[in-house]
């Protein structure tokens, strides 16, 4: 890889946990897989589930399911996530444990959506755990 993106460390339940020492904004959508999975490529319109987190560029944690201490579920489709989820995590294996690094394009442009500001480049560490 020659971006030089954040990178992911695991707690002892297995959260993810970065850091951006040395981290540069890449040019459009960053998808670093940290662990390849052995299972099916993920489809767009199938219901996966996941355990994530989100990060700002400055490291502030805005949504994390591993915080809620539960996987989420929910249809990987355009137009009910953002852009960079679906471009990142469709064709990936389940089991795989992504790095999407979401420019603001891909993630909610320049408005702003609960505590995530206008025109954020967004960081998430995503686990693939099902695609049906």
């Amino acid at each position: 890889m020659t971006e030089n993106l954040p990178t992911i460390t695991r707690n002892a339940a297995g959260a993810p946990i970065p850091s951006f020492e040395g981290a540069q904004i890449p040019q459009g959508l960053a998808v670093d897989v940290l662990e390849a999975g052995t299972g099916d490529p993920v489809r767009e319109g199938q219901s996966i589930t996941v355990h994530y987190s989100g990060w700002l560029w400055d490291g502030r944690e805005f949504d994390s399911s591993w915080g809620r201490g539960e996987p989420i579920s929910f249809v990987i489709a355009r137009g009910s996530l953002i852009d960079g989820w679906v471009d990142g995590i469709v064709g990936q294996p389940v089991g795989s444990k992504l790095l999407l690094v979401v420019p603001p394009e891909k993630g909610y442009g320049a408005r702003a959506v609960g505590p995530i500001p206008p025109s954020s480049t967004l960081v998430f560490a995503v686990d693939v755990l099902d695609a049906r």
